[in-house]
C-alpha cells in the first residue's frame, strides 16, 4: 500500500514530469486548436486509467452500495441485462433475450450458450437464482435486497417469516433458463436486472474462501474484466478477460481504477496525463469556473440529490417541528450558486428532473422565519436550550466547506450551535448504517429511471433509510404505486409519498447533482447519462485522435 506520503511525491513527480516537455495539449493551443487541462498523449498501451475515488466499501455484488463499490462490480461481472452506454437502455447481455407474460407478472431470461466462469466453470441460470436468493438470504445483510421486493415471497424471505427458497418466484428449470414471478407489475424491473447487486457471483469460490472470496486470488468473475490486483486505498488492475463471451468487441486490455478522494491530488494527475478520466464528484468545486474553457471539461445534469439525513431516533431530531426548522433555514441558492460556483442546481425535493409525467410535490424552501417560527414551537425559541448537536461528513474538501456553511446558517438564523465530524469512508458508512451520527450529509443516486428508486429508501426498515423515520402512510403509498398499473395513477400516489417525506423532513434536500467531469479526448465510448453510471465494457482508446479532434464524449 502507499502511503499518503508516497502518493504526494508521486503526484509532484508526475505534475513535474509534464511540465518538462511540451504536452500535445500545448501543441493544439499553438496550432490554434481547442484548449485542454493538461497532457492529452493517449497512454503507452491499452489500458485506461481512471478515478475511482474512495475505497469502495465492498465489490461483492450482494453488499456493494457505493458508486465506487458499483463500479468495480460491473468490471468484473456481467448481468443477464447491461445498459446502452449512451441511454442506459436495457440491452442484452448473459442473457440474449427474455420473455414478458401479457400480465407482467412472469419474466423467462434466456442465457447465451457457452458462457464461462474465469475459472472455466459454466454459467448458468442456477448461478443467477442461486446469487439473487444470496441477496435475499437475511444473514447476508444485503442493504439492496429491496430490489427484488417484487419477486414473489421475496420480502416474506428477507424478513424470515418463509424460509423455503424454492417458495420465492425465481427458478432455474434448466442451465439457460431463469424464470422470475413477479407478485405485481414492475414498470422498471428491467432496469432492475442492469444493477450491481443483481450480478452472479460463483457459489462454489463463496462457500471455500467466505469473506475471503473477493480477494485477488480467490475471486472467480464473469465480467469483460478480471481483478489482478487490488492494493487498499491504492488501486485496483483489471486485465481483459479471454473468456467473456464479447472478448472480441472488448478493446482495452487493462483498466486501472485510482482510490483517490483527495480532489486535487486526482485532479493534477489528469493534469499531468496519469489518469484519462476525472469523474463527476471529485472535481474541486473552486476549479470549475477556470476548467469550464477547456474542451475536455464535461457538464451535464443527472439524476443524484444531495442531501442532509436527520437522525429521528435522537432527541431533539425525533421533533417534527425542529427537523423543519432545520430544513426551512438551509439557503440552498447561497450553496449551489455561490459556494460550488454553479456546478450543481439548488433543489427542494428528494426526487430530481428527468422521470415523464412525473409532478414534484411543493419542494422544501429557504424561509428563516418560518424555520424561527418552527423551532419555537419545537420548544426552542431563539435557539434557547438547544443541544449540540454534530453533522457527520465523509473526508472531502467540498462537504466540510458545504457543512460549515449550514453551521452558519443555523446560528445566524435559529441561533443554535452544531459541530463537524470527518470520518474516512469506511467508517462514515458504518456509522451511517448503525446511526451513529446525529446529522449526516449524504447523497443518493439513482439505480434506475424511476422516482421509485429515491423514495424506496425511505420506507420503514430499508437497508438505504438511515435516519431511523417511519411512516404508515409513506410505506403504504409506495405498496399501492408499486401495484398500479395506470402510469398516471402510479406517479401521483408517489408524488403523495414524497410530499409526506418533505412535509415529515427526515431529510433536507439541499441541491440538485450534476457531472463535471474532465475526460482526455482520446477517449472514446465514454457518455454522459442521467444517472451517472457509465459502462467501460466496450470503451477505448483512439490513438489516431489529433490534439485538436473533437471528442464524440463533449456535451456542452
Amino acid at each position: 500500500m502507499i502511503s499518503a506520503a508516497g502518493r504526494l511525491a508521486i503526484v509532484l513527480l508526475a505534475v513535474c514530469a509534464a511540465g518538462c516537455a511540451r504536452s500535445r495539449s500545448e501543441d493544439a493551443q499553438l496550432a490554434g486548436g481547442p484548449a485542454y487541462f493538461g497532457d492529452v498523449t493517449p497512454p503507452e498501451h491499452d489500458v485506461f486509467t481512471f478515478n475511482l475515488g474512495a475505497e469502495p466499501e465492498s465489490f461483492d455484488p450482494a453488499l456493494a452500495t457505493g458508486q465506487p463499490d458499483g463500479r468495480v462490480c460491473r468490471l468484473m461481472f456481467e448481468g443477464l441485462t447491461q445498459p446502452d452506454p449512451r441511454t442506459l437502455e436495457t440491452r442484452p447481455a448473459q442473457a440474449y433475450r427474455w420473455d414478458v407474460s401479457a400480465d407482467g407478472l412472469t419474466y423467462t431470461f434466456h442465457l447465451r450458450p457457452g458462457l464461462t466462469w474465469t475459472d472455466g466453470h459454466p454459467v448458468t441460470a442456477e448461478d443467477f437464482r442461486w446469487s439473487w436468493i444470496r441477496v435475499l438470504r437475511p444473514e447476508t445483510g444485503s442493504r439492496y435486497a429491496n430490489l427484488l421486493g417484487s419477486v414473489v415471497n421475496a420480502t416474506a424471505f428477507t424478513n424470515g417469516e418463509l424460509t423455503d427458497e424454492r417458495q420465492v418466484g425465481i427458478a432455474a428449470p434448466d442451465d439457460s433458463t431463469l424464470v422470475v414471478r413477479l407478485a405485481a407489475p414492475t414498470a422498471y424491473f428491467l432496469d432492475l436486472t442492469q444493477f450491481y447487486t443483481l450480478l452472479p457471483v460463483p457459489r462454489w469460490t463463496i462457500e471455500q474462501h467466505g469473506n475471503r472470496w473477493t480477494q485477488p486470488a480467490n475471486v472467480v468473475s464473469n465480467g469483460p474484466f478480471v481483478l489482478r490486483t487490488w492494493r487498499q486505498n491504492d488501486r485496483f488492475e483489471f486485465t481483459k478477460n479471454p473468456r467473456f463471451w464479447n472478448a472480441a468487441a472488448v478493446r482495452l486490455a487493462g483498466v486501472v481504477g485510482l482510490s483517490l478522494d483527495d480532489q486535487n491530488a486526482a485532479t493534477n494527475l489528469y493534469k499531468a496525463g496519469v489518469i484519462d478520466w476525472q469523474p463527476g464528484g471529485y472535481l474541486p468545486s473552486t476549479f470549475i469556473p477556470s476548467l469550464r474553457r477547456y474542451a475536455d471539461f464535461v457538464h451535464s445534469g443527472y439524476q443524484g440529490v444531495y442531501f442532509y439525513g436527520f437522525n429521528v431516533t435522537r432527541k431533539p431530531l425525533d421533533n417534527l417541528w425542529v427537523r423543519r426548522a432545520l430544513s426551512y433555514a438551509i439557503d440552498r441558492d447561497a450553496i449551489a450558486t455561490d459556494l460550488l460556483k454553479k456546478s450543481r442546481d439548488p433543489w427542494g425535493n428528494m426526487t430530481p428532473t428527468g422521470f415523464p409525467g412525473y409532478q414534484h410535490p411543493e419542494p422544501v424552501r429557504f424561509d428563516p422565519e418560518l424555520a424561527r417560527q418552527y423551532l419555537a414551537r419545537g420548544g426552542f425559541p431563539g435557539g434557547r436550550g438547544f443541544p449540540k448537536l454534530s453533522i457527520l461528513i465523509s473526508t472531502s474538501e467540498d462537504l466540510r466547506r458545504m457543512a460549515e456553511a449550514v453551521q452558519a446558517m443555523w446560528k445566524r438564523e435559529l441561533g443554535i450551535d452544531v459541530t463537524i465530524t470527518n470520518q474516512e469512508w469506511g467508517s462514515y458508512m458504518q456509522a451511517t448504517k448503525s446511526l451513529q451520527f446525529d446529522i449526516v450529509s449524504r447523497s443518493w443516486i439513482g439505480d434506475y429511471l424511476d422516482p421509485n428508486t429515491f423514495l424506496s429508501c425511505f420506507v420503514t426498515g430499508d437497508g438505504n433509510n438511515r435516519t431511523g423515520w417511519s411512516n404508515p402512510g409513506y410505506d403504504q403509498r409506495l405498496r399501492a404505486a408499486a401495484a398500479e398499473l395506470e402510469p398516471a395513477r402510479r406517479l401521483a400516489t408517489l408524488s403523495e409519498a414524497e410530499a409526506i417525506l418533505l412535509d415529515e423532513s427526515p431529510v433536507a434536500p439541499i441541491y440538485h447533482m450534476a457531472t463535471n467531469e474532465l475526460i482526455k479526448p482520446y477517449v472514446r465510448g465514454l457518455y454522459p447519462t442521467p444517472l451517472n453510471v457509465h459502462p467501460l465494457t466496450y470503451l477505448w482508446i483512439d490513438r489516431g485522435a489529433p490534439a485538436g479532434a473533437t471528442a464524440s464524449h463533449q456535451v456542452r
